[in-house]
């Protein structure tokens, strides 16, 4: 197989220096060039930028005059989600292979053009997701084998222990929630349930097999004053009624660096008509007790205070954690995920997480929007 070529649409602080830095260290793939829509503010446009600096590759304004850059064989794309559908449709129509970032836009609607965009193109997609982890396939496997019986009910936690928790002032911690978002993400927070909640939902849609019918949602501001400020919720929880009878809930947020041994809670639970198991991200580990003095969290960085993008957490020197020790630990989710992707293309084969896979998910998550500004279930 031949070295393909990636354009990264979107740079710095995106998901992008994850997917990037995966592309380039599989021989089978390479950085060509960094690029996004012309008319980006400069803040942006400097981000973008310094990916492109750092693999030593050109900077190109405009999505469309990338697109037809020579040796561009896969878009790897982090536009920001407010205008991500818009450049997802473009990269399609190119007929290019296509590595999503998450969710797939901003709400239902906007996924499904980016799917139906896809569809006609034919175009190979694969939204970036928690289905390759080794608990998540663990939990697969457990129900494909049949072990529990009939499987009655999926639950999923993804939340992510990042950011100088236990800030949030307001007494009552319940939202007013708004049912169609239109803002999404800001320097100092952004929406934890839309941003984080794909995953553990995803997990669960793909883990059933089944579709979502009816879902229930509530999603709260416990742990961040920036997010309160801002009027972006740091939880949210969802119970989705799948197809088949399937119960399905998911949880995710942002809870705080000093809330959790590790990462944060990010575990599977599957219940079946013959018993239960439980898959931890976590597990087997070996946990470490000393006299040590614990870990402090350094003063966040004025570009990223809650710690989410890799660059910036290096740069502020944001410590490990060491008492738990997995035995296989999350360093190796982003390369893995890619590795698959490229999997696929080497061997013509459809991606698990596709952008028509991963449409569940974003309909879920607009539903559960809708349902917890109303506080009744909504139909996805």
């Amino acid at each position: 197989m031949k070295s393909l070529g990636v354009l990264c649409i979107g740079g710095a602080l995106t998901h992008q220096e994850a997917h990037a830095a995966g592309f380039d260290a599989d021989p089978r793939s390479h950085i060509v060039a960094v690029a996004d829509e012309a008319r980006i503010d400069e803040h942006r446009r400097g981000l973008n930028a310094a990916l492109a600096e750092l693999y030593g590759v050109p900077y190109i304004e405009g999505v469309e005059d990338a697109l037809a850059l020579p040796g561009v064989d896969i878009v790897s794309i982090c536009a920001d989600v407010e205008r991500r559908h818009r450049v997802d449709i473009v990269c399609a129509r190119a007929e290019k292979f296509l590595y999503l970032d998450k969710p797939l836009a901003s709400n239902g609607e906007r996924a499904e053009s980016i799917v139906d965009a896809i569809a006609e193109s034919g175009a190979v997609s694969q939204m970036y997701s928690f289905v390759h982890t080794p608990w998540a396939k663990a939990a697969k496997e457990c129900v494909e084998s049949g072990r529990l019986g009939k499987l009655l009910a999926v639950h999923a936690d993804i939340l992510f222990a990042k950011g100088p928790g236990g800030t949030v002032v307001s007494s009552d911690q319940l939202r007013k929630e708004t049912a169609e978002p239109e803002t999404f993400t800001f320097v100092e927070s952004k929406r934890e349930f839309f941003d984080l909640g794909v995953y553990p939902v995803g997990l669960c849609l793909w883990l059933a097999s089944s579709e979502p019918v009816e879902v229930s949602a509530v999603t709260g501001n416990y742990f961040f004053e920036q997010h309160e400020r801002n009027d972006t919720e740091d939880f949210g929880a969802v119970m989705m009624r799948l197809g088949d009878g399937v119960v399905a809930t998911a949880v995710s947020g942002r809870i705080g660096w000093n809330s959790h041994p590790a990462g944060g809670p990010h575990r599977i639970t599957i219940v079946g008509e013959l018993g239960t198991e439980r898959f931890d991200a976590w597990e087997p580990r070996i946990e470490i007790f000393s006299t040590t003095p614990p870990p402090v969290l350094p003063e966040p960085h004025p570009q990223d205070p809650m710690g989410m993008w890799r660059s910036t957490s290096q740069a502020v020197g944001i410590p490990r954690k060491p008492t738990y020790v997995p035995l296989a630990d999350e360093t190796s989710w982003y390369p893995d995920d890619v590795t698959v992707f490229l999997d696929c293309i080497q061997q013509g084969t459809a991606p698990v997480m596709s952008a028509a896979q991963a449409l569940g998910p974003s309909k879920v998550i607009s539903a559960a929007y809708r349902s917890a500004a109303s506080g009744k279930p909504e139909l996805v």
